[in-house]
């Protein structure tokens, strides 16, 4: 059970550490999506804020959840980015799987192991 929990968050960490890194570099174009995930997003980079922060986050927790560092700490900071990303998708796309499953799905594994650290406090 421990492997599926180091894939899970291998996996997770590599997909935050590249779109967190995608932001500021613009590797690769993100598709359209659905125009009010584009006025979010749009409405987000504008305040020269939220974005960069976002991002600065995504990079570090998922630098951290490759390296294994301090795992409960990165799972509750990425908790909040998984949060809105699955709920815009579910609720404003179409075709919301694409996005959905390679995000929540190995952070759900994720939290599913380290629950009773959290919990506990163990950060």
């Amino acid at each position: 059970m421990e492997i599926i929990e180091v894939v899970c968050r291998i996996a997770f960490g590599l997909q935050m550490a590249f779109w967190g890194l995608n932001g500021f570099f613009h590797w690769l174009k993100i598709p359209p999506s659905p125009p009010v995930i584009e006025k979010f997003v749009d409405a987000c980079m504008e305040t020269k804020f939220i974005m960069p922060t976002v991002k600065t986050l995504e990079i570090l927790a998922g630098l951290s959840l490759v390296l294994g560092l301090a795992v409960p700490l990165n799972v509750m900071l990425m908790a909040p980015i998984v949060f809105v990303i699955t709920l815009l998708h579910l609720l404003h796309n179409p075709k919301p799987w694409g996005v959905v499953i390679p995000i929540t799905l190995p952070f759900a594994v994720i939290i599913g192991f380290h629950i009773p650290g959290i919990l506990a406090g163990n950060f």
